[in-house]
């Protein structure tokens, strides 16, 4: 650059050396400057961006095996009478045992489908009585119509250790009655009668005679009974705990007849409901306070000598000894047989094994049949069975 300028201001005149040289100069700034700018440009810093990383998604976990909930019963017992667990406290409260007309002048009877035990005998002339058992008498507004004892039917109350309520009774019942083997509530008794039981104005006497849970439980306080089980007492039956039914393994048996001649009490076997229905006179065994049809889980048919003992037809049944019977349940039934060794000991039922019998839980009806007449009934295995007799 040096040697061209020189060559420049060497030549030409005064003015033009100088123009020469101002253009000269203002190349090599522009020279200057752009190569200055070269310099200032830098290369862009590379920067690296992080590489996402992908998580894998993460196994499903298993759904927990479920837990099978296992009832304990904590604070629970089983009903002596049912088999069904209730609060503990209440299964320890004392049965009431009360009789009801069963003619048809007294249906329907009122209440007595909350009986959790219900007896029907024999008293006289082809009719029967029949003895409801109460776990809790106060489940219905009103009980009747309350008729008299048998002694009998005295017996079996005690078998439950029962408090019986009743409405007079057979002449060979009263000394029974007026012991210290049983509790009773006789509306014969003139203290009794004012708390206890009323006439109701919509039926004739003898058929007209009720009370109430009010009523009983006044009954039994002027009595003073205790209101619990007596210690020691086991109850009438066995009863498995529930969590699986019975397996009879026994024969089909979905409708059984008594030989009773006026009632002619049969069950029919309901599988949806698993109960046995209960039909007397030609009808249905309905409850007149809420028209509910009375059914069962088990049903025992009881063969007792009876023999009849005046010339009134009035009955009177061995019940201490033993003899046979018939269990039936979830529409299967088997042969069974009962002891009872004395007059204040239950009567025990057996399998064919010679063990207690177990029992499903739930209500059970017991039909008191004469050994003489048990050729009488009718099992049928099915409906078909039964509509075709």
């Amino acid at each position: 650059m040096t040697t061209v300028f020189h060559k420049l201001c060497s030549g030409g005149t005064k003015a033009k050396r100088l123009t020469t040289i101002l253009a000269f100069c203002l190349i090599s700034s522009l020279l200057t400057v752009g190569c200055g700018k070269e310099k200032m440009i830098e290369e862009p810093e590379v920067v690296e961006l992080p590489v996402p990383t992908v998580e894998p998604e993460p196994e499903p976990e298993p759904e927990p095996e479920p837990v099978e909930e296992v009832n304990t019963h904590e604070g629970e017992a089983q009903s002596l009478l049912t088999g069904e667990w209730i609060p503990e406290e209440a299964a320890k409260n004392r049965p009431l045992a009360m009789m009801f007309g069963n003619t048809t002048d007294a249906l329907p009877q009122y209440g007595i489908s909350q009986a959790d035990v219900l007896y029907e005998c024999l008293v006289e002339g082809g009719l029967t009585r029949l003895m409801g058992i109460f776990d809790d008498y106060t489940d219905a507004p009103k009980y009747g119509s309350v008729r008299s004892c048998r002694l009998y039917y005295a017996h079996l109350a005690v078998e439950y250790d029962a408090i019986y309520a009743h409405y007079g009774q057979a002449s060979n019942a009263k000394s029974y009655l007026n012991s210290d083997a049983i509790a009773n509530l006789n509306g014969l008794d003139g203290g009794i009668e004012s708390v206890m039981y009323y006439r109701s104005s919509d039926r004739p006497a003898p058929h007209n005679v009720f009370t109430t849970p009010d009523g009983i439980a006044a009954g039994i306080e002027k009595k003073g009974y205790r209101t619990t089980y007596a210690d020691g007492y086991k109850g009438h039956f066995a009863f498995s705990d529930g969590e699986e039914p019975i397996q009879l393994n026994g024969k089909a048996a979905m409708v059984m007849q008594t030989s009773y001649p006026n009632s002619k009490t049969w069950f029919e076997y309901d599988e949806a409901q698993g109960l046995y229905k209960r039909f007397h006179y030609k009808k249905e065994h309905v409850d007149g306070e809420n028209g509910e049809q009375l059914a069962f889980k088990n049903v025992i048919f009881q063969f007792v000598p009876g023999r009849v003992i005046d010339d009134k037809g009035r009955m009177e049944f061995d019940t201490v000894g033993s003899g046979t019977g018939i269990y039936f349940t979830d529409g299967q039934y088997i042969d069974i047989t009962w002891k009872k060794t004395d007059l204040q000991s239950p009567s025990i039922f057996y399998d064919g094994n010679g063990n207690q019998l177990v029992m499903n839980p739930g209500k059970t009806s017991i039909c008191m049949i004469t050994t003489e007449s048990a050729d009488n009934i009718g099992i049928y295995e099915t409906m078909d069975a039964w509509n075709a007799r």
